[in-house]
């Protein structure tokens, strides 16, 4: 059993076509299918019903062998990336997409942290349309990528993790999409200081509204007690 086989068998299931999880694993139509093909030898039974039209349907072993193959191939990526953690910490480039020109306005605000707490990592910043963005992505040109705007249905598929960062006015909210398998150790790094960032900026918020409540009722009690005793 081979990692690229379970990729391969992933695809499919994922892409439930056997092209364009050639095209998503860049090997031919015909590759994918032998791989398929041979992942079933090794395990001795068959992990596509082919009794129907639709290439990835599983069968009840097909079931439990995705799962295990998702978590496999999840494991690749981490030890992958932790192993090169070290690595781009001291040297590399994050690319980060944008949707609009617009967003090049609020990219400082967005990267302040993240820069601080990564001096040697380089930013490439571009802006692109959606649909490009996510062609990119996929061909792992780009590490991540904001939205300002909520993604398209069609495209919030398994192969992409898109997350809604809920902002305050003026910068209100925006979408983060970064791929799901073969993920960009930078473009999680990234993502986890917005994260931050917005969390911080949340509490700063809830303590400002909690302190002007509390000054509201004592202003509010002040006055009571000030009417009460020139009555």
């Amino acid at each position: 059993m081979e990692l690229m086989q379970l990729e391969m068998f992933v695809a499919v299931v994922e892409e439930r076509n056997f092209q364009r999880a050639g095209e998503r694993v860049f090997r031919s139509q015909p590759a994918v299918s032998i791989g398929v093909q041979k992942l079933e030898g090794t395990v001795g039974v068959p992990l596509l019903d082919r009794s129907q039209r639709r290439s990835g349907r599983l069968t009840p072993a097909g079931e439990l062998l995705y799962e295990y193959a998702s978590r496999m191939l999840g494991l690749r990526d981490e030890a992958l990336s932790a192993v090169k953690e070290e690595e781009w910490r001291s040297a590399g480039s994050l690319r980060i997409g944008l949707s609009s020109v617009e967003d090049l306005e609020s990219i400082p605000r967005l990267t302040r942290r993240f820069s601080a707490e990564n001096p040697k990592i380089r930013l490439e910043i571009s802006c692109d349309r959606p649909a490009n963005l996510f062609r990119q992505l996929s061909d792992r040109r780009m590490d991540i990528f904001l939205l300002s705007g909520r993604p398209k249905t069609d495209v919030q598929n398994k192969n992409v993790i898109v997350t809604r960062m809920r902002g305050s006015q003026p910068h209100g909210s925006f979408w983060i999409v970064r791929r799901r398998l073969g993920f960009s150790a930078l473009g999680c790094a990234f993502e986890e200081s917005l994260k931050r960032q917005y969390k911080t900026a949340a509490s700063a918020r809830t303590v400002r509204r909690a302190e002007l409540l509390r000054s509201t009722k004592a202003t509010k009690t002040d006055r009571f007690l000030r009417a009460e005793n020139t009555s």
